[in-house]
């Protein structure tokens, strides 16, 4: 019989990446293929895991590349009969990291519809898990979110931009797995979030029943979050709580008195864990959809 595989709907880009201004860039600049879902399918092809990507039909002279490129790294993609330009996004950089950014090529993402969707339910039939990117239409969301609770499979949410945590909740749908950040957390809740109790309590009302949440933290790690109020799993674990010694007192106006404001332990940093702390999440019984197996 047919294997379930994941499916992926969303678009590749093409990431521009440069220091100094828009507009002004200066070197060193780097072009690359990027995007939020096309990001995770090709994770999920080096997986094993065998993912369909749905997408827009490019038009314009790199359209061929995007097919080459997906093949290379394993990604089956279909593409759905409606045509729009490659994304474009530019990023300025500061130490590595993104101070200003320009996206162009939302219709590639607009396009896919519901209507449009709907036509090929035959492959949600045959999916394991559905995954999106706030950078979607709301509506999609919530038809896709729908159309995975009705096969009783997972739905899988990630956070695409601090601009979009609007969707996190699309049309009042919630995913079975939501992926984001604090920043984007503490902007959903509308309130800061100033410890692990508090990100716990605001990430459980982002996912359905059974579900979980996952935050990350920066320097401080991850947090997954159980919907059911089951102690959340971090990595690293946070910061003792003992006593201080009389040598270096905190109080509780004091930035070291917060879990999420305590600098990392000594020893390896967090991104040395996430192999194991992603394991662990996939291998639960609820999320075993990244391990292709025959239905």
């Amino acid at each position: 019989m047919t294997a379930k595989r994941p499916l992926l709907v969303g678009t590749v880009t093409l990431d521009y990446l440069h220091e100094g201004p828009i507009g002004r860039a200066l070197p060193p600049a780097t072009l690359r293929w990027g995007g939020v879902i096309h990001n995770v399918a090709c994770a999920m092809a080096a997986r094993g895991s065998n993912p369909l990507f749905l997408t827009a039909t490019y038009t314009g002279d790199l359209a061929p590349a995007v097919t080459g490129h997906l093949a290379a790294h394993g990604v089956d993609r279909l593409t759905l009969p409606v045509e729009a330009p490659l994304p474009l996004f530019e990023a300025q950089l500061i130490d590595g990291s993104v101070t200003d950014k320009y996206f162009v090529g939302q219709e590639a993402l607009d396009l896919l519809t519901p209507g449009l969707l709907d036509t090929r339910a035959d492959l949600f039939d045959n999916a394991s898990v559905v995954v999106a990117g706030t950078d979607s239409h709301p509506a999609t969301l919530a038809w896709l979110c729908t159309a995975a609770r009705d096969r009783d499979i997972p739905f899988w949410l990630l956070s695409a931009d601090p601009t979009e945590v609007h969707k996190l909740v699309p049309e009042g749908q919630h995913a079975t797995f939501v992926s984001l950040n604090a920043r984007e957390l503490s902007l959903w809740a509308g309130a800061d979030l100033p410890d692990h109790d508090a990100i716990a309590a605001a990430a459980r009302e982002l996912v359905t029943s059974g579900g979980h949440a996952l935050v990350t933290l920066g320097p401080q790690g991850a947090v997954l979050v159980p919907a059911d109020g089951t102690t959340p799993s971090t990595n690293p674990p946070p910061p003792s709580t003992a006593t201080p010694s009389p040598s270096a007192p905190a109080t509780s106006s004091s930035p070291a008195s917060s879990p999420l404001a305590s600098p990392p332990p000594p020893g390896p940093r967090p991104s040395a864990n996430a192999a194991t702390l992603t394991t662990t999440y996939l291998t639960t019984p609820a999320y075993t959809a990244l391990r292709p197996t025959a239905q």
